[in-house]
């Protein structure tokens, strides 16, 4: 997996840089979430972008938590795609497949 930390305003991780969809974890560091990302990473075409938002997380907390608010997440895990809440809670690798395209 390729990670990139960036200074000041930060996201957990940044994997892909291709122009597929947008794919957007929104978590909170519980075991789940964790899982969650784990899969999205390995579901995910290869034009995909992945981006990891870790609501718990310093610094960026306030970033992350405006983007949520943004969306109108109201628990984690949930993923946006394109923009758009797709999924929220604990995912099926089904479900993941559907809403990535794959």
């Amino acid at each position: 997996m390729h990670r990139v930390r960036l200074v000041g305003v930060r996201v957990a991780f940044i994997e892909g840089e291709g122009v597929g969809r947008k794919v957007e974890v929104f978590t909170s560091g519980c075991e789940l979430c964790r899982e969650t990302v784990k899969m999205m990473s390995e579901v995910k075409c290869e034009e995909c972008t992945l981006i990891e938002y870790n609501l718990s997380e310093e610094p960026g907390k306030e970033v992350y938590l405006q983007k949520a608010k943004d969306y109108g997440v109201k628990a984690t895990p949930t993923i946006v795609v394109n923009g758009k809440i797709a999924l929220v809670g604990k995912p099926t690798i089904e479900k993941v497949k559907e809403v990535l395209g794959v």
